[in-house]
């Protein structure tokens, strides 16, 4: 009938309003992997090209495998992100090459919280702007990050390479998603002293097994260094790095 049509109609609508914002979310952390890994020298600068984004100039990688295994692996989140499932994604730069065990040199933490109602309800121009205004922020402070992150032991492009590791706050994450896209999770990590260790935002829950991509739990000297904390009316955005 022509109300269910208009019902139907409806829900697409609704759903692709939901893919829209949640393409806001993934696509900032797509394009913060990228700009982090040019801003630390990970691979050689001329594999970069510039890009607009939100009204910033960011760094992308024009690598063919290397811009479809992040965006693959970032995709791959969209649905427990809408659930508020997984609030937190790090980069974590480490020894060795790429498949390999080794020890983590920084680990680049972006937390997100989306505001309630943020997926369903339509914001106005100003929240748009704010957040967008947000983004451009996040993205000039990676940029010198140089000029604020001591040098990354060892030197770069030499035996350096990087992996991303999400962090959920519920066990069957990585089960729902598939072995393929994350590795099985690792809820409520504990300390040498059994106890279970925390972050600023809730347990320390990661969905990638190995142990090689956090620092030792009793690692001394182990440094924090903020990047951008920004607070809108859509999504609230904390970046720091942990060497």
């Amino acid at each position: 009938s022509a109300r269910q049509a208009a019902g139907m109609a409806s829900t697409s609508q609704r759903r692709s309003q939901v893919d829209l914002r949640l393409d806001v979310i993934t696509e900032f952390l797509e394009a913060a992997t990228h700009h982090t890994l040019h801003a630390r020298g990970v691979y050689p600068k001329d594999l970069f090209e510039s890009r607009a984004f939100y009204g910033a100039r960011v760094q992308r990688s024009r690598h063919p495998d290397l811009e479809t295994y992040i965006g693959d692996a970032i995709h791959a989140l969209r649905v427990p992100i809408s659930r508020g499932d997984v609030q937190r994604v790090v980069l974590v730069i480490k020894e060795g090459d790429a498949g390999q065990d080794g020890l983590p040199l920084e680990r680049h933490v972006f937390d997100f919280c989306l505001r309630p109602g943020y997926l369903h309800k339509t914001p106005t121009a100003e929240d748009v702007n704010q957040l967008a205004a947000a983004f451009a922020a996040c993205m000039s402070k990676i940029s010198f990050l140089d000029s604020t992150l001591p040098p990354i032991p060892g030197g770069v492009l030499s035996g350096v390479t990087f992996e991303l590791v999400a962090y959920a706050n519920k066990q069957g994450i990585a089960r729902e998603l598939g072995t393929d896209a994350w590795s099985e999770e690792r809820v409520g990590v504990e300390n040498d002293d059994g106890r279970d260790r925390s972050t600023n935002y809730g347990a320390d829950r990661s969905m990638n097994s190995e142990k090689q991509m956090e620092f030792p739990a009793n690692a001394g000297g182990k440094q924090t260094y903020p990047v951008k904390t920004t607070k809108t009316n859509l999504i609230d955005i904390d970046v720091f790095v942990e060497r």
